[in-house]
């Protein structure tokens, strides 16, 4: 195990368990609340501090930590998080999701900040030559490298079909590369074609020659910020419905636990040694930290999302659920979720991560 890695996800994985608990435990002290302890890691525990009514801990396993409230399903406490208004429970419940999410935006924004990779060379690849078109009878073939249409520098994949549509039954001229060797092929792009095939029949891909950091202005990168969290989440909740569609594998959904995280924050970080980029370790984290939110929202006994279940379902009842028969579903929830996480560790033990952060 690469000590400098292994040490890199220990404060990356506690940084957003503390943004999260954090979270908590300000709305919980504001609400009136008592906080018995605030912990990270599981127990036992290493050491701790008592300051006012609260114990702050640091346990042995640090893969989680807690905010221990008073009376966390029993109302019959004063200042139990049971009796506190349902605004408040609501409001102390999303707040550890909002700051792991609000982490995430200042990551990514540190990630643009810090240098985004972005392609700052490229050449555009033919990927397909369709039968029976303007190009398959022209010789063009897929891999040829298209340089200039009628003269004109070729950059970018969406001007191409602009300057095709300008020029429907006109014969052009495009210059490719081939092979290293540079040609002129003459052709008339169709002003009728097949659907999905355009004028002059041939399907295109930008490839990268050149990837190099890109700085943001901070104004910017927040801006970006805001748009890759958004983007992340709605991502992690789409996945389902790709998988069922066919469109991303399955195996590639799969959801990873503790030491998946591990290994991806060990390439980042290898990543980030090597290049100097802050781009692989910062993206990694805001990732992280979004999908910890959006997890911890789910309406799953034991999660933060499992207790704002049964919230919504006093405010509709007109009661609450009772506290022991609540407290039992959350532990029976939290069982499953240990069972569910050694399950997801044996598949990132068995087939590991690795991910490409940048070309090589």
């Amino acid at each position: 195990m690469n000590i400098v890695a292994f040490l890199v996800f220990i404060l990356l994985l506690s940084l957003l368990i503390l943004a999260h608990e954090l979270g908590h435990f300000v709305l919980a002290k504001r609400a009136g609340v008592k906080v018995e302890e605030f912990a990270i890691g599981f127990p036992p525990r290493l050491f701790s501090i008592r300051r006012g009514e609260t114990d702050y801990s640091i346990n042995l396993v640090p893969l989680g930590g807690y905010v221990k409230m008073l009376g966390e399903e029993d109302p019959s406490f004063p200042r139990s998080f049971a009796a506190a208004p349902r605004r408040w429970r609501v409001a102390i419940l999303v707040a550890g999701a909002s700051m792991n999410i609000l982490a995430a935006i200042f990551l990514f924004a540190g990630a643009y900040a810090a240098g985004w990779p972005q392609a700052t060379e490229s050449e555009i690849v033919i990927t397909e030559v369709m039968p029976d078109s303007p190009a398959s009878a022209s010789g063009l073939r897929p891999g040829d490298v298209i340089l200039a249409f009628n003269g004109q520098q070729i950059e970018k994949p969406d001007q191409l079909p602009r300057m095709s549509q300008s020029t429907l039954g006109k014969r052009v001229t495009i210059e490719i590369r081939r092979d290293g060797r540079t040609l002129d092929v003459t052709l008339t792009p169709r002003t009728s074609w097949p659907e999905g095939e355009g004028p002059i029949g041939i399907g295109i891909m930008s490839h990268a020659l050149k990837i190099e950091p890109v700085y943001y202005p901070v104004a910017s990168a927040l801006i970006n910020g805001v748009k890759q969290t958004i983007q992340t989440l709605w991502l992690t909740l789409s996945i389902p419905v790709l998988v069922l569609r066919g469109l991303i594998p399955a195996d590639v959904a799969r959801p990873v636990g503790p030491f998946g995280i591990y290994q991806i924050t060990s390439q980042a970080a290898t990543e980030t040694v090597s290049t100097g980029w802050w781009f692989p370790i910062l993206s990694v984290a805001a990732t992280v930290s979004a999908g910890l939110g959006l997890a911890n929202l789910l309406p799953i006994p034991g999660l933060d999302g499992g207790r704002l279940l049964f919230v919504v379902i006093e405010a509709i009842r007109g009661r609450r659920v009772d506290p022991q028969r609540e407290g039992q579903i959350h532990l029976v929830g939290l069982a499953l979720l240990v069972s569910l996480v050694i399950i997801i560790t044996y598949f990132d033990a068995r087939f590991p991560i690795d991910v490409q952060f940048s070309p090589h």
